[in-house]
Formats: structure tokens, sequence, C-alpha cells
């Protein structure tokens, strides 16, 4: 018995022994790891503690406010409440949730998860924007529920204009995955805002402005604590740079209104400086719906419509400009000598080039530049186009390239120096684009001389209408448009310019040039523009106005031709120019005429007339119709 106690003791002893070793070394294995750990990698671990426990939260400034060359506020910011989350703390399962709380679709916050989860799972991003107080509120009463949802304030654009102005301003929108691709290194995140077009994409830089930071403590659950350090390491945003356009918004609104129910553009330019003054296209789109949350009808009416409402007309447009060609056709052949001022033409009612070319408006028999110009001789220009004329130095013709040259040295077919990303040069065809499209040796003078008319394979947009337009006012100079007349400092109020590209001088003979303003000043007086006269108002308040003009049908093989007018005013001391087209509207007499003179009232008298108030309810009462 004693030998059994004898040993049962002895194993007690040795198991007690191991025992002993085991929690002895595995403390002093905890005690090592603990010495690494607090001393040896220390700052390794501190890093990532506070990477866990400090959340980085970008600030976003003002984005700078619009104004019109008047003052006039047109774009600033209103505060918004946005929702965000935080992928690492956020269980998916909690959506319908958040979809019940907020009355937002489970299917919209779902592919909007999933969008997130897509760009990054560790970076906070927008989840919705622009709530409504009350989903707002219950959001924020659950919030211990829903571990990764956080809220903030944003800045969303708000319009103040009765002009909309949606094709000069633009629109802003959360930067999409390919620009955040190409501009991460610029400091855009996901959920930042960006300019998409018009002068919020092209004055993104400035407009923008600087973000500011903030450092906050969060808990296991992703839920703000407090300021880190109290908020000293915090950095202040700054807001954006304000822009003073030269848009004048009473003109752009008038213009707007009488665009209601058509298709086309137009463009006021200062024949001077350059500064844009008025450019609408239509039909266009309101641009507060593109600020925020958008509806399905919004979708439909901006992606779905045939009508294209985001296309910019006043600068994109490829459409004939008629016979508001004709001045540009008559400088250019006096240019070349192939006429002078005095030179007569004979017009028997058309022109025979293989087919007859009817003339408009009958025989005009013996007829000089000036009055084909107020007559709008079709035949004349024919055979400008297409005629051997004897000139000191030699036969000469006007040969396709050397048209497409004068065309482009007046801004046709090429890009203008506009601070507006959205715009084409539209089509000046040279011998290269008929031998391509038709072969070589497959086209003659039948394919060309239609081009005299400002018809056939050719294009024009009201920018480019405008723009020639002022050149001949002004005597020569193709000046640079732009939107942008100054940007202001929204911290010390201090303006400065934007630098624009110089004006470019026309080489032509000033003569040659008053020549045809001279013509077109018959147009309004005597020809087809009568209608669009600026007389004196009867209550003897404003003196006329002389206008100088051109009207234009543009042939439409595909339904109602287009109506084109081209002015400048006043007169005797041009000011400003203006290029219209409404497609699908008939005579430019009747619709395109009548808008740039009322536009041209507006801006040169700041009112209408109370006899022209019928013109613009006559104005409004047409609609572009049929096919483009």
């Amino acid at each position: 018995m004693s030998v059994v106690a004898s040993t049962s003791h002895e194993e007690a002893r040795l198991r007690f022994r191991v025992f002993t070793v085991a929690v002895l070394a595995l403390v002093a294995f905890l005690g090592v790891r603990l010495v690494q750990m607090q001393i040896v990698d220390r700052d390794e671990y501190v890093t990532a503690a506070e990477g866990n426990a400090i959340e980085e939260n970008i600030v976003r400034p003002a984005r700078g406010y619009v104004y019109d060359r008047n003052g006039v506020l047109l774009v600033d910011n209103k505060t918004t409440l946005t929702v965000t989350v935080s992928a690492r703390y956020f269980d998916r399962a909690d959506l319908p949730l958040v979809a019940e709380l907020t009355g937002v679709p489970l299917a919209d916050l779902s592919r909007k998860y999933e969008q997130i989860l897509a760009r990054s799972g560790y970076q906070t991003a927008v989840l919705m924007e622009d709530v409504p107080f009350w989903a707002f509120a219950r959001l924020k009463e659950n919030q211990y529920r829903l571990p990764g949802l956080g809220f903030r304030e944003d800045q969303q654009r708000r319009y103040h204009s009765e002009a909309r102005l949606s094709h000069v301003l633009g629109y802003v929108k959360e930067i999409d995955a390919t620009r955040l691709d190409n501009m991460r290194e610029q400091g855009y995140r996901l959920g930042d805002m960006i300019g998409i077009t018009g002068i919020e994409a092209e004055y993104e830089p400035v407009l923008r402005g600087r973000v500011g930071r903030e450092y906050m403590l969060v808990n296991v659950h992703g839920m703000e604590v407090q300021p880190y350090e109290g908020g000293s390491m915090d950095v202040e945003p700054e807001s954006g740079v304000g822009l003073e356009l030269t848009i004048d918004s009473k003109v752009q609104a008038l213009a707007e209104s009488l665009f209601v129910d058509k298709r086309g553009g137009a463009v006021m330019i200062d024949v001077e400086t350059g500064g844009i003054i008025s450019m609408v296209s239509a039909p266009d789109y309101d641009p507060s719906a593109l600020a925020g949350r958008m509806t399905q009808a919004d979708v439909d009416y901006l992606y779905r419509n045939p009508e294209k409402p985001l296309f910019n007309r006043a600068t994109q447009a490829n459409l004939p400009p008629g016979s508001t060609w004709k001045p540009f056709m008559s400088a250019v052949a006096l240019e070349e000598g192939m006429i002078t001022e005095d030179t007569e033409l004979f017009c028997g009612g058309g022109y025979m080039l293989g087919r007859f070319f009817r003339c408009h408006g009958g025989a005009h028999g013996r007829i000089s530049v000036r009055r084909a110009i107020q007559v709008s001789c079709n035949t004349f220009f024919f055979r400008l186009m297409n005629d051997v004329f004897q000139t000191p130095d030699g036969p000469k013709r006007m040969d396709l390239d050397t048209w497409g040259a004068w065309a482009r040295r007046f801004g046709f077919g090429t890009l203008a120096p506009l601070d507006l990303p959205d715009q084409k040069p539209a089509l000046i065809p040279d011998s290269a684009y008929f031998d391509q499209r038709w072969g070589r040796g497959g086209w003659g003078p039948g394919f060309t001389v239609n081009l005299g008319i400002g018809q056939g394979n050719m294009g024009a947009h009201p920018l480019q209408l405008a723009r020639s337009t002022a050149a001949i006012a002004n005597g020569g100079t193709l000046v640079t448009p732009h939107l942008v007349e100054r940007q202001i400092d929204p911290a010390t109020g201090e303006a400065r310019r934007p630098q624009h590209p110089r004006a470019r001088r026309i080489p032509m003979e000033p003569r040659n040039l008053q020549v045809v303003r001279e013509g077109m000043r018959l147009v309004a007086t005597a020809g087809t523009a009568r209608r669009s006269q600026i007389l004196a108002s009867r209550d003897g308040r404003f003196p006329e106005i002389p206008i100088a003009g051109k009207t234009g049908t543009a042939e439409n093989p595909r339904g109602k031709d287009h109506a084109v007018f081209v002015a400048f005013a006043p007169y005797d001391d041009p000011k400003v120019a203006v290029g219209v087209i409404v497609e699908n509207a008939g005579y430019g007499s009747q619709t395109a005429g009548p808008i740039a003179s009322l536009m041209i009232e507006q801006f040169l008298r700041g009112e209408i007339a109370p006899e022209r108030i019928p013109m613009i309810r006559s104005v409004q009462s047409f609609k572009s119709v049929g096919r483009i």
C-alpha cells in the first residue's frame, strides 16, 4: 500500500513540474512578444492602431460663383445632406433597412453599393446625395443599427437667373470611374463633384477650389466619436474662384423664350472684344435637374430624347448657311480681283450648268455686288463660284481650295479658340474631300457651284456665323470668342482677366468689306430683312438702331427648310453681331431675322419697345416641324 502511495506521489510531483515549466514558457513567450510589440515594433503598431481609430474626411470647398456681365448672380451653392458608407464596416444585409428608412428603392441602393465596392472597399464613399431632412433624421436615429453609415454636409449648384444658360454653364456631377482613374493625381477622390460640360468643365480647376481635411476618432463600428487632437490637424478648405461672364442674362432669357418649341441656336458677340453676349441652343435642359438626384423622367428627357437637348447646336451644328454665305462670297470675289464693286453680271433667272440652277426672285438682269446681296441673287453667286473672270493677273476662277482657304480665314471649318469644350468645326470641303466622296475625276463644277450660295456639301453653326459677321462689321478682325471676362478671388475680391488667344487679322482690303457692309445695309432697308429693322420707338424714348444683315433659307432635302440670319448693329458704329439658325422653320426673314432683331434691341436699348411686343408673340408661335 505504501509503495503504491509513493509511486502516485512521484507522478503528481512530475506532472506539477511539467505544468510549471509549460506555464513559465508561455509567460516568457508572451513577455517577449509584448516587449517586441511595445518597444521593438512600437512605431509600426502605433501607426496601424491610429489608422483604425482615425478617419480622414475630405471637406469639400464651396464651388466658385458665376455672374453675368452686369454682376447678376447666376449660380451659387446650397448646402445638402449626403449619406456616406464605409464598406469595411458596413454589412450589405443592412441595405433593406436603409431603403426602408429613406424610401429609396433597394435596387438603386444595391447598384450604388456595388459600384462603391468595385472602386474601393476601404474608402468612405457617397451612398446617397441631396437627402431630405426627414430621411436624414430617420437614419440618424437608427445609426447605431447601421455601422459604417455616416453623414456629411455637401454643396450643390443652385441657379438663380431666369435664363437657363444650360449649354453655357454646363453641369456638375459626381466623378465617374474613368475620370477618377485619370485625375486621381490631381487630388480627386471617390464621391468628388466635377464639371462635365460648359464652363463648369472648362474652368473646373479654378471653380473647384482647394479641398480641406478633418480627422475624426471613430469607434469599432465606424461611427465618429470626436475630432482627433481637438481638430488641430485639420486643414480648412478654400472656396473656388468666381467667374464673371460676358453673357447678358436679360438678352439670354429673351432669346431662350424665342426658341421655345424650336430647334436651332443663336449667338450674339461683341464685334470688338469677342465677348459672347448670348448663346442659345434649343431644345435645352434645366441644369438644376442634373445638380442632384435625377428622376427617370429626367433621364429619359436628357438621354433618350431624339431632339438631343444635350447637343449644343450653337457650337456643334453642321447645317448649310444658305444665302447668309453671300456676303462672304462677295468679299472674297472682290479681294481676289474677280469683280469690282461696279462689275455687273447678268441674271436671266438662273444658271445653266448641266442642269438649270434657279435664281431667287426671278430674273434680275445686269446686277452689281451690292444689289446682288440686297436681292439675294443666286445667279450672281453661282457665277462667282464657277465663271472665269478676266483680271489684271489674267483669267481667274474660284477654285475649291481657294474658296476653302478664305472660308477658314473667316473662321469656318475650324474650331474657334473658345473657352467652351463643346464645339465642332462643321464642314468646309476641299478637293480631297470631294475625291474621297465621289472619286478622283468623279466630280466637277456641278458639284461645287451650290457652295457659292451656301448650299451643298458644307456646313456652319451660329457661332461661326456670328464671328464671321463680326469680322465684316469691324473691318476684318476675326475676334476671339469667349465667355469669361474676369475671375474673382473669393477671399480678396481681386479680379483678373483670363488669357485668351489674340484676335487675328483677315488679309483683306477694308474697302472690300465696306462694299459688303453697304449691301447688307440694303438688305435691312430695302430687302428681305425689312421686317427686322429696329425703328425709333413711338413714344420717342428710343432712336432707331440701324442694322445690316442677310437672310437665308437653307434647303433641307429631308423636311422643311432652315431659317438663317446674320446681322450687325448699329450700322455706323458696330457693337454686336448675331448669327441665328432655326431648323425646319422656313424663310429666314420670318423667324431667324426677328429673333436677331429682338436680341439686338434688348441689348442696345435694355428693353423691347411696346410696339414690338407682338413680334415676340409672333416668333414664339413658330415651331420647328418635321425632321432635321
